[in-house]
């Protein structure tokens, strides 16, 4: 734009410049889109709506669209008369502009970035808060309201919990949460109208397993918690992302375990939030933290689980050094200090120091300047007459495919740590600044890491080890050493560090243990192995899969499957996590409940199926049915009421159990019955078995063109990650390369990279160990 004058900066005069723009509806989900729901009268409705981050609000309107470059926004639209229309400030005013047509006018929105601009449009259900300091609502697709109560209740006390522990009210005049059937993430957090997929706000409290619950109260929580971290105060450029996004994740976690802790929120932490990054951190091809962007087109690729979990880690090291009190005080003066602002780390670090008066941003910077972590290695220091003098502790960068080479520059980086050591009646406290550390001898328990609350593997000698499983058989070890011991020892068997065979006999010493979260590690630890050596032949896979029936199934018979409404949630979850684990291993009683239990289904009884065992029910139906199974889950799928229903029916049909009938499951990609932005959850399950992972990826060849062409880019992603991650033969490996290698990847390089990396990492992992592994499985009697 040509101005007629030169404008100095800091001229008093006002320069107002006013543009007249026309646009049209986007078709993929970004900008301000068009969507659609269908009611259970088989009405369709249409609704408009927003996703703006990272950067398509310049999609909608002209804008300075940067983060930092925060405005004030007064919003306009005109609908239908009928309409419900939602955005970030409440309605000002509406005028009848004809008999069918309105004008609706929102409050000026406080100052805020561009992608926090929300505004969703169309016949939506209202569902009020009664109890709250401001209006709260949730928006909701008609004939939905009685699924909107959970998450309208959870919003208030959400609010009025971050509000007490940061000191610092929520500034707008109202919060709406609205669910919208056809949304590209999980949830965006629009200041003041939180937009989410149907699927993270809705359920029915009654009828949903405890994992539903969990996932959507930590999803609401997130974006609440957002409020602050994110909208009050943001990020200066994209390179800071992890400032908003590893809070939301760690505060959705701290407030969820106080809001519910009979949920166990801290222990699925571990073996889930935790497990996410450390698996992506040891790659090679991870990234920092803080990752150097120069174009904010490409900031899409680092929401990911460095920036997400790993930020939400390493600030829950910090919560942990800090202890509550210190460490909430400095997050009220960070917030105090920076409201309406934009900061960066270093004035989070600043914050903390202030109020503790100790040094933390130079230790911070490591972990959040540099990728990776390290794998403490933990042996007894011996004299030459063999008596123990001390216990040394040795680090260096944990990767996958191995020790770290020396000429790679970030081995060398030695990671500040500072860890809880249990013993058997108290903790010691270590800081470790060096790359070697040698504790005084002990002779009892001796737990590094205590609870797992720092970020690194711990692996130990083969002696320390054994001590320790034998401690853990005894239940000296809490549940939260259980869960890291174990997901720590299968890293260390996939990195070649210790054998498969003492991942098996892990599994074998925990079976005594009587917790869901470790029988889970167990049935991880099994599925995991078979995935690993699933193109190894019928022979080796009847092999384990024969192991893990064995395994899994007498203790599915031994809790039963009958839900009771005596059954606390975590009876319920272990019950159906090894209803599932044994099913899928084809026991054969389990696998005759669940086809008894489908037929009941679909002859029409709705309430059949338990609705905390329908994901394990509709699994095995897949996995161990035939054409006609698979026909009754996209029926399911396209026409069940419920919509949790529909979204677990979708997903197991990725267990199709030959490659002609998963060949019949992905021709409904690309088709009007799995919209695009559906596709990964019908395949996320497909690679794992090989005829799945072998038929997905040639579905992908054949369709990759149209898959670029017709799905955002954020639901690409995804979908590539599903239709990767089951491959790793030699062949595959060269094949995928040879594939992408004449193609533009810059869109979804991290994605491609990281998959490739996991596929060798795999390959490897199966060749090394398959002396090993059948070795353990004739000595069992299993060859």
């Amino acid at each position: 734009m040509e101005l007629p004058q030169e404008i100095a900066p800091g001229d008093p005069n006002e320069l107002h410049i006013i543009l007249s723009y026309t646009g049209k509806f986007r078709s993929d989900l970004t900008g301000l889109y068009q969507a659609s729901y269908e009611t259970d009268d088989g009405v369709k409705h249409r609704i408009a709506a927003t996703a703006m981050e990272p950067t398509y609000a310049r999609e909608v309107f002209p804008c300075f669209d940067e983060p930092s470059m925060k405005a004030e926004f007064t919003l306009s639209i005109v609908v239908d008369e009928s309409f419900v229309t939602v955005s970030n400030m409440p309605v000002e005013k509406s005028e009848t502009l004809s008999s069918s047509k309105k004008l609706v006018t929102f409050r000026k929105s406080v100052s805020m970035s561009t992608y926090h601009v929300g505004l969703v449009a169309g016949p939506l259900a209202e569902v009020k808060c009664t109890n709250s300091r401001i209006p709260i609502s949730v928006f909701c697709p008609l004939g939905s309201e009685e699924q909107a109560t959970f998450a309208v209740d959870l919003a208030a006390k959400g609010l009025q919990f971050f509000e007490d522990y940061f000191e610092l009210p929520y500034p707008l005049p109202k919060l709406d949460l609205i669910g919208v059937p056809e949304f590209s993430t999980g949830a965006m957090e629009n200041w003041g109208a939180i937009i989410f997929r149907t699927t993270n706000l809705l359920l029915d409290p009654e009828d949903s397993a405890l994992d539903t619950k969990q996932r959507i109260a930590e999803t609401i929580l997130h974006e609440i918690s957002h409020m602050w971290f994110g909208n009050l105060v943001t990020m200066r450029y994209w390179d800071g992302l992890w400032l908003k996004e590893g809070f939301a994740t760690l505060m959705s976690w701290y407030a969820a375990d106080k809001m519910f802790p009979s949920w166990h929120f801290w222990d699925s932490y571990v073996a889930n939030t935790l497990q996410k990054a450390l698996s992506l951190d040891s790659l090679t091809s991870s990234h920092s933290v803080e990752l150097f962007i120069s174009d904010s087109t490409d900031a899409k690729q680092i929401y990911d689980e460095i920036s997400y979990q790993k930020g939400s880690c390493i600030l829950r090291m910090v919560l942990n050094n800090l202890g509550d009190t210190k460490f909430f005080e400095g997050l009220k003066l960070y917030l105090r200090r920076h409201q309406f602002q934009c900061t960066e780390s270093d004035d989070l670090w600043k914050a903390w120091e202030e109020v503790t008066g100790e040094s933390i941003a130079t230790s911070m910077r490591v972990w959040t300047k540099q990728p990776g972590f390290p794998v403490l290695r933990v042996s007894e220091s011996r004299d030459e007459s063999g008596k123990v003098t001390g216990v040394r502790l040795f680090q260096q960068r944990f990767l996958t495919s191995g020790v770290a080479k020396q000429e790679d520059a970030v081995s060398d980086t030695i990671y500040p740590l500072r860890f809880a050591i249990r013993h058997r009646q108290d903790f010691e406290t270590v800081d470790m600044n060096t790359r070697e550390l040698v504790l005084p001898p002990s002779s009892g328990l001796f737990k590094v890491n205590a609870d797992h609350g720092s970020f690194f593997r711990t692996s130990y000698s083969h002696e320390l080890l054994t001590r320790l499983l034998e401690e853990a058989s005894k239940g000296s070890l809490s549940l939260r050493d259980c869960i890291g011991l174990s997901c720590d020892l299968k890293a260390l068997v996939a990195a070649g560090v210790n054998k498969t065979s003492e991942l098996l006999d892990l599994n074998v010493k925990f079976a005594e243990l009587d917790s869901f979260y470790v029988w889970e590690m167990i049935d991880r630890n099994l599925r995991s192995i078979q995935s690993v050596y699933k193109f190894h032949g019928p022979e080796l896979n009847e092999a384990l899969r024969k192991l893990t029936s064995d395994v899994i199934g007498p203790k599915a018979e031994e809790l039963g499957w009958t839900i009771s409404k005596d059954d606390d949630e975590n009876l319920i979850t272990f019950k159906t996590s090894m209803f599932s684990g044994a099913g899928l291993a084809g026991y054969p009683s389990v696998v005759s409940a669940a086809k008894e239990l489908f037929s009941k289904r679909m002859a029409g009884d709705e309430n059949a199926i338990p609705g905390s065992l329908r994901w394990e029910v509709f699994g095995i139906i897949a996995a161990h049915g035939g054409l006609e199974e698979l026909k009754g889950l996209v029926e399911l799928w396209k026409n069940s009421s419920n919509e949790d229903e529909q979204y677990l029916a979708l997903e197991c049909l990725g267990r199709a159990p030959s490659a002609e009938l998963m060949k019949w499951v992905l021709s409904h990609l690309l088709t009007d019955t799995v919209k695009n932005h559906d596709m990964f959850y019908l395949t996320w399950l497909a690679g794992g078995t090989a005829h799945g992972a072998i038929e997905l990826w040639e579905w992908t060849k054949q369709n990759w063109e149209r898959v670029e062409k017709e799905v955002p880019v954020d639901i690409s992603s995804l979908f590539l990650g599903t239709a990767l991650e089951g491959l790793h033969t030699k062949e595959q490996i060269q094949d995928v390369r040879e594939f992408f290698a004449r193609r533009d990847t810059k869109s979804y390089q991290m994605v491609l990279d990281q998959n490739l990396e996991g596929m060798e990492n795999r390959r490897s992992w199966a060749e090394r160990d398959i002396s090993n592994v059948r070795s353990w499985l004739e000595g069992h009697g299993y060859l």
